[in-house]
């Protein structure tokens, strides 16, 4: 009982740290999708030096930037985005070997528009969370990203009683 309520309490403080933390090109947020964990934070005071996203569009503030592993097994089948008030929220998966920041993405997506696992090929990524291109200079604010699918876990031991 007491080794689990370690276990709670430290993963509590480590999930409420991580937006505490800038999470920027250089200290990006190490995101393990979880379809029982969303991840809640704000683009505000995170990355200001990406001057475009996908290398299509203007970014008007702030961004978020996270680093995900896609695999090819289809453990969810789509990532969600919410955006809260104050800008309007865009989102691109950008290659780790291309670099953070403004490089073609593979794909997109905002508060209507999932990321489908099928369009991704399996790799490493820079998830980035901004404002769109005709948000204000600066515009910023809180969002939501959720997963769905499955926690993948590997069974280490099976026993019948």
């Amino acid at each position: 009982m007491k080794i689990s309520l370690l276990i709670s309490t430290c993963a509590a403080v480590a999930l409420s740290m991580s937006s505490a933390l800038a999470q920027t090109c250089a200290s990006p947020f190490l995101w393990h999708f979880n379809p029982f964990a969303p991840v809640s934070d704000t683009t505000c005071g995170h990355e200001t030096g990406i001057t475009g996203l996908c290398a299509a569009t203007n970014a008007p503030g702030q961004a978020f930037v996270a680093v995900v592993t896609i695999d090819g097994s289809g453990t969810f089948t789509q990532i969600v985005f919410n955006g809260g008030p104050g800008y309007t929220i865009a989102t691109g998966l950008v290659p780790v070997a291309s670099g953070c920041g403004d490089h073609p993405c593979t794909t997109v997506g905002d508060g209507t528009t999932p990321m489908i696992h099928p369009d991704i090929p399996p790799g490493q990524y820079y998830l980035i969370v901004t404002g769109a291109d005709f948000d204000v200079p600066g515009a910023c604010g809180t969002f939501t990203m959720a997963v769905n699918g499955s926690f993948p876990v590997t069974l280490q031991a099976f026993s019948v009683i």
